[in-house]
């Protein structure tokens, strides 16, 4: 302890911070070491009874030390006690050199010969290190939370969204589209002759078919449309905004795409049927069809053009319209 205290003061002092089961030093109101506990002297690595008499700046890593005198100076002024736990982001640094992360407690105390401030210092390192581990199992959890979501929406085979996920999307779909009095449309795609492809070449050959098809329609789809892969070899896409004519367009659009391809064993063709729905008035606010019906409707007009010639658009207004 430093002379200008009392020898009855320097007793009470050295005996309290000596006691201190934590990194405890006090310092003068020049920021000079006035007394180090074992403890401090471990935790910074200090030969014993060395520590007193240096700068608290000695303590700090290269960097912070100017700026920590400043904000000594302003404490010194106004020397108002700062528990724990107030700042979390402090570096201290060993004799060493070794950087670690700190929690200082500072508690000014006024005595016969001046004020000094007595540093309570906890060592953040394994703190630290558990918050990091944490942090690292929560992303790694987040990650493994997300592949969970993705393999129970996407189809395995085709990596696009599954049935389960297109239904999903339809329901959220539909709901806008009455929100905003906007049409909407539906389309189902079904591979033509899939079932003889299959028996002729072998599920294997059957599948890659699938998967290019998947690949070829998730190409030529417009980036808002939500295509789905709803049954063995069909897929659907909900097309937003888009009313009977822009269904119809889109429909030839990936219809022409699929039929113009190179297939690796024979030409491959698609029929495609399509529903919409449209408000032609906002107000009062319509209800939303369910989706099974709008479903319904784009599946009738699957029908019509698979049994009338395949490789085929058909949408539902026209299935009973003279031709």
């Amino acid at each position: 302890m430093s002379a200008d205290l009392g020898r009855d003061e320097q007793e009470i002092y050295r005996v309290a911070v000596e006691a201190s089961p934590s990194p405890t030093l006090v310092a003068d109101a020049n920021g000079i070491i006035a007394l180090a506990n074992r403890e401090a002297e471990r935790l910074f690595g200090w030969a014993p009874g060395t520590m007193a008499g240096h700068p608290i700046e000695a303590l700090l890593p290269d960097d912070i030390r100017t700026p920590h005198i400043a904000n000594r100076e302003r404490f010194a002024a106004d020397p108002v006690g700062r528990p724990m736990g107030q700042q979390r982001d402090l570096r201290a640094q060993r004799r060493d050199g070794t950087v670690f992360p700190v929690e200082v407690g500072l508690n000014p105390v006024t005595t016969s010969r001046g004020r000094y401030v007595i540093c309570a210092v906890v060592d953040l390192t394994e703190r630290k290190l558990a918050e990091q581990r944490l942090a690292e199992q929560a992303s790694m959890l987040e990650q493994a939370n997300r592949k969970l979501t993705e393999l129970a929406t996407t189809d395995s085979l085709t990596s696009l969204w599954n049935r389960r996920a297109f239904l999903e999307q339809l329901d959220i779909r539909l709901e806008q589209s009455v929100r905003s009095a906007r049409p909407m449309s539906v389309l189902i795609l079904d591979v033509d002759h899939f079932k003889p492809y299959n028996d002729q070449y072998g599920h294997l050959a059957g599948d890659e078919v699938l998967r290019a098809a998947a690949r070829l329609l998730r190409r030529r789809a417009r980036r808002s449309d939500f295509l789905g892969r709803i049954g063995g070899e069909e897929f659907g896409v909900i097309l937003d905004e888009a009313d009977r004519v822009g269904a119809v367009r889109v429909a030839e659009h990936l219809r022409q795409a699929v039929e113009v391809a190179q297939w690796p064993r024979r030409s491959i063709t698609v029929s495609i049927g399509a529903a919409t729905v449209q408000f032609p008035n906002a107000v009062p606010r319509p209800e939303s069809p369910p989706r099974s019906q709008l479903l319904s409707l784009a599946d009738q007009a699957l029908y019509y053009s698979k049994e009338h010639g395949r490789n085929r658009v058909t949408h539902v207004a026209d299935v009973s319209a003279p031709h």
